[in-house]
């Protein structure tokens, strides 16, 4: 798709679908791995995959990525985690603890490598940046598997 093609079909994505954590999408090649997101101010999931790599290419807006840490429990129904799933994706409806933040910005390039959670802190109106997920790669030494932080009690 020509970025004409990309622009047009995002900007057709229903505005409903862009304001949830998901944020809007358009998948931009039969067989790849690759979709350009639209996200809006809000709540936003943290969300790690366990054997993918995944690039973020900023095209529009800006925001914060805060990448590494841990995920914050609870875990969103659809990833329960503990997994048995090697392959599995887990998403935290409250965040990151730890981690290192970065303000993004058109251009910038964010590299989560397996187990790697990122999570969009804060969103500057909206972000829009182009996705590309590379499958079955394994974390690297020492990193087994996406770290959930200990619920805390009180």
């Amino acid at each position: 798709m020509s970025a004409a093609e990309i622009q047009t079909a995002l900007d057709q994505v229903d505005p409903k679908l862009v304001a949830p954590p998901r944020g809007g999408s358009v998948n931009i090649g039969k067989g790849l791995n690759a979709v350009v997101r639209r996200r809006v101010t809000g709540p936003q999931y943290a969300i790690t995959h366990t054997r993918e790599i995944e690039y973020v290419v900023v095209t529009r807006g800006s925001g914060v990525m805060v990448t590494g840490g841990t995920l914050v429990p609870p875990t969103i129904d659809s990833d329960i985690y503990p997994s048995t799933n090697p392959n599995a994706i887990i998403r935290s409806a409250a965040g990151i603890k730890g981690g290192l933040a970065r303000k993004l910005g058109p251009g910038d390039v964010i590299v989560n490598l397996p187990g790697t959670p990122p999570w969009l802190s804060e969103i500057d109106g909206s972000i829009e940046y182009v996705e590309i997920r590379i499958p079955n790669v394994d974390p690297a030494p020492g990193i087994e598997r996406a770290e959930i932080a200990p619920v805390s009690r009180k």
